[in-house]
């Protein structure tokens, strides 16, 4: 079996709204699989900061296997991106009925708060959030921002997704 063929047969890209910042693969987990770990209990975000690792995780997901495993070839792999400020960034689905999604990179001085930062972000950087409309993300935006402070809130940079594309 193949995951491409069954836990990742649904999927879309949202494309990066800056260079610099990552693409983003959203597999849409059969309803026997989803669950409460995942976005909206049923999606599983992949980060892709290159074409090198959005090739690397096709072949993964078109590899033949004996059993289903998770889809998390890349969740462990260090982020590339490094920053001294929290960057949030909006990514608009390609297509209807896909969800919004609110990416967070966390520079180190927070990743290294909590006690396992590997289970808390994605390579070790990223936070994914996903919300069925922009409104929506904003209002989660604002409500991070309020946690953070007044300090902290000098130091976010958001991007909006621009034009229709993420």
């Amino acid at each position: 079996m193949r995951l491409i063929d069954q836990l990742a047969a649904t999927r879309i890209y949202y494309l990066r709204p800056l260079p610099t910042l990552p693409d983003i693969l959203l597999i849409d987990i059969p309803a026997s699989f989803a669950g409460d770990g995942l976005a909206l209990g049923r999606y599983y975000p992949v980060i892709l900061e290159s074409l090198a690792e959005m090739h690397e995780f096709e072949t993964f997901l078109c590899e033949r296997r004996s059993e289903l495993i998770p889809p998390s070839l890349l969740s462990r792999r260090p982020s590339s991106l490094r920053t001294d400020g929290i960057v949030f960034a909006r990514y608009t689905p390609s297509a209807p009925g896909w969800p919004w999604l609110h990416l967070c990179c966390w520079p180190a001085r927070y990743t290294m708060m909590v006690h396992e930062p590997a289970e808390e972000f994605a390579r070790g950087a990223y936070t994914i959030d996903a919300f069925e409309s922009v409104d929506d993300i904003i209002l989660a935006e604002r409500r991070l921002l309020a946690t953070l402070g007044p300090h902290e809130a000098r130091y976010v940079l958001s991007i909006p997704a621009v034009g229709g594309h993420a």
